[in-house]
């Protein structure tokens, strides 16, 4: 069966989720063509996430899909940015840029 027919999907499509530009609306009517609708919350607070799932579930009853971001907290780690900057040095000479001084 496959996740399309899993997802009750005619269309074998996932619209992008675009932060900003998609919307509950343009969502709900890809997810109302048979396609995977898609809203972008990563950008968001959780008031307004939950705002655009509960505008897009009031648009459609079928599937869509809530894409955010997890990523870890960010460690400096002066060593390995000094590394960047130098592998990236020789691009910024090339370019007539100057390399910043740290990360």
């Amino acid at each position: 069966m496959g996740l399309p027919g899993q997802l009750g999907l005619r269309l074998p499509i996932v619209q992008a989720p675009m932060a900003g530009v998609s919307t509950p609306a343009m969502a709900a009517a890809v997810s109302e063509a048979g396609a995977l609708g898609s809203i972008a919350v990563g950008a968001v607070e959780v008031d307004r996430a939950r705002a655009m799932i509960r505008a897009t579930r009031e648009r459609t009853m079928r599937a869509f899909n809530v894409n955010l971001f997890v990523h870890a907290t960010p460690r400096a780690d002066a060593a390995r940015e000094a590394r960047w900057i130098g592998a990236l040095a020789p691009l910024f000479d090339r370019y007539g840029g100057t390399p910043p001084a740290a990360l």
